[in-house]
């Protein structure tokens, strides 16, 4: 029997997949805990429709993020940490900062795995961050200043 997973389901498939699976797992189980529906012409079609405005909406999304990571590139972000005498921070700054400042303050939905540090910031000062986001990387400048 052929269904349309609405939910992504381990082992199987993702979200808007049309997989094959036996009458009974689908009859017992997909369908009742609506993770599935049954494949007919009709809802295939509508299914190619959806497909197509998200992949749409994505390339969309992600061109627009593409222009403000490139506009960003000009930019130093400045992130305020306690520090020593010595310019040594008593908390790092992580990429989880990182991301919350680009929200924060630019209007940048990063994901946190799109922040590339090789380990923490821990000393102030400026240093260069690679972002691997939008199909491509930029390297900004972050700036660490003592409270």
């Amino acid at each position: 029997m052929q269904v349309i997973l609405l939910h992504d389901v381990p082992k199987l498939g993702h979200k808007y997949d049309v997989v094959n699976v036996s009458s009974g797992y689908a009859a017992n189980f997909l369908l009742p805990q609506k993770l599935a529906e049954a494949a007919t012409d009709v809802k295939v079609a509508q299914l190619e429709k959806r497909r197509e405005a998200a992949r749409a909406a994505e390339d969309a999304r992600m061109a627009d993020l593409k222009e403000k990571l490139e506009e960003l590139k000009d930019v130093t972000l400045i992130i305020t940490g306690k520090a020593d005498s010595q310019g040594h921070l008593f908390k790092k700054v992580r990429a989880e900062d990182i991301v919350s400042v680009l929200k924060d303050e630019h209007n940048l939905p990063v994901a946190r795995e799109s922040v590339l540090l090789d380990a923490p910031l821990h000393e102030v000062g400026n240093h260069e961050v690679t972002i691997d986001a939008a199909g491509g990387k930029i390297v900004i400048t972050v700036q660490v200043a003592a409270e």
